[in-house]
């Protein structure tokens, strides 16, 4: 009898549906402010391609760009033009 072992790599996951991605972030008490994020998040130009709408009930987020766009929003908070 042979035994093979393999090595099990683990991968960070990329896209989260939106429901789940208000946990992750931790806006479970802040969804109306969430979904303020999100709306931006999915209009802006360089972030845009990071949510897609796969039914008209369950949007899902790139969980990476999303939080690129919080640390940029964060950065540009106070500028006039975004």
């Amino acid at each position: 009898m042979k035994v093979i072992l393999a090595r099990t790599i683990e991968l960070p996951q990329a896209w989260m549906a939106k429901d789940e991605a208000i946990v992750y972030f931790g806006y479970r008490l802040h969804k109306p402010l969430f979904q303020k994020l999100l709306k931006e998040f999915k209009e802006h130009k360089d972030y845009k391609d990071g949510y897609r709408l796969v039914t008209s009930n369950l949007p899902i987020i790139n969980i990476q760009l999303f939080d690129k766009f919080l640390i940029w929003r964060e950065k540009n908070k106070y500028k006039i033009n975004k």
